[in-house]
């Protein structure tokens, strides 16, 4: 075989195997504390084979149009600092790393509904992300990350400007040569029109699964035929895998209904129900060609102490979640 003939094979081989091997990840959660490779371990010992890393930037308000990021006093593994120390141990683990940068509005605000008043103050707003994106994804390329997403659950900064992506995205591939993707939310991926300049439909999961009958895997399954069919078109007209940027349930009574709640009250710790719904998600899409897989929300450093008896987060960690996370992610491709 010529040169060129290898050249051919490698490129085309090389991204078939990528491919051909689902994201069985978890979203990591960033911290004060330094990362220790023993907590890395920890997510081999449940078979993971990516993990999401998260710097932060920070927005007051709704209204706010200057994105603070790398400040003092942030979170240490939610900044450059942290996100470049904490690489290099994924990488020695064999762990993939998809960068995933985000905001956060103060009080937990939803980051969909962005509201800037004028003109002024959106062109303010859309060169200050484009700052905070750029310089991470100048990192990502830095330590050769093979998936960058570009923003997360930003639905009305696309709706005002969709050219604006389109040229974010031209200006991200200029100095970063993995790939890309966006993530945006359940019930609103599906009017995002520039998925065909990216390499993954992205979407972060929290679909309502609503019924009557009691939980199982059998009936969560029925109940996730229309969303299938929607990806599935989607996927098939875009000529894009899907990947879950987000996926995960709260260990309570009813995690599928209202699955983005992370602050529903009232309800009551139970670890079955929320080991049913990963089942179900799982069985439903681990088969299909156009799934690449996904993150599971959310995996904290502290293994011992995190998630256990009566917590009621989204963790699988010490709960039954986790042994289906173990089980799914071990399965052959």
């Amino acid at each position: 075989m010529d040169l060129k003939g290898i050249v051919f094979f490698c490129f085309f081989g090389c991204f078939m195997f990528v491919h051909s091997q689902k994201m069985h990840g978890l979203s990591f959660v960033g911290t004060r504390a330094d990362i220790q490779l023993s907590q890395v371990k920890k997510i081999q010992d449940v078979n993971a084979n990516w993990v999401t890393l998260m710097p932060f930037g920070y927005l007051y308000s709704l209204q706010d149009s200057l994105v603070k990021f790398n400040r003092t006093g942030q979170w240490k593994g939610e900044t450059a600092k942290g996100i470049n120390e904490t690489i290099p141990l994924f990488h020695q683990a064999g762990i993939k790393v998809m960068l995933k940068p985000q905001l956060w509005i103060r009080n937990g605000a939803f980051t969909g509904k962005i509201d800037l008043k004028s003109k002024r103050e959106w062109a303010s707003f859309k060169r200050s992300y484009s700052t905070f994106i750029l310089h991470f994804a100048a990192l990502a390329e830095e330590h050769r990350l093979p998936l960058f997403c570009i923003g997360t659950e930003l639905a009305s900064v696309v709706e005002n400007d969709p050219d604006y992506w389109r040229d974010l995205i031209i200006s991200i591939r200029q100095i970063y040569s993995g790939k890309l993707t966006y993530a945006e939310n359940w019930d609103s991926y599906t009017k995002v029109d520039f998925w065909d300049q990216l390499d993954f439909i992205g979407v972060n999961a929290y679909f309502p699964l609503k019924g009557k009958e009691s939980l199982s895997v059998s009936v969560l399954k029925k109940r996730w035929i229309p969303t299938v069919t929607v990806l599935t078109q989607l996927s098939d007209s875009l000529k894009r895998p899907v990947v879950f940027t987000e996926m995960g349930y709260r260990s309570i009574d009813d995690p599928v209904s209202r699955p983005w709640d992370y602050r529903q009250k009232d309800v009551h710790f139970n670890p079955v129900a929320q080991a049913i719904a990963l089942e179900a998600l799982f069985e439903t899409f681990q088969p299909k060609s156009w799934w690449a897989g996904g993150f599971v929300w959310k995996w904290f450093p502290q293994h011992s102490t995190a998630g256990g008896n009566g917590h009621k987060g989204f963790t699988p960690q010490n709960k039954m979640a986790e042994t289906v996370l173990q089980s799914y992610f071990t399965k052959a491709e």
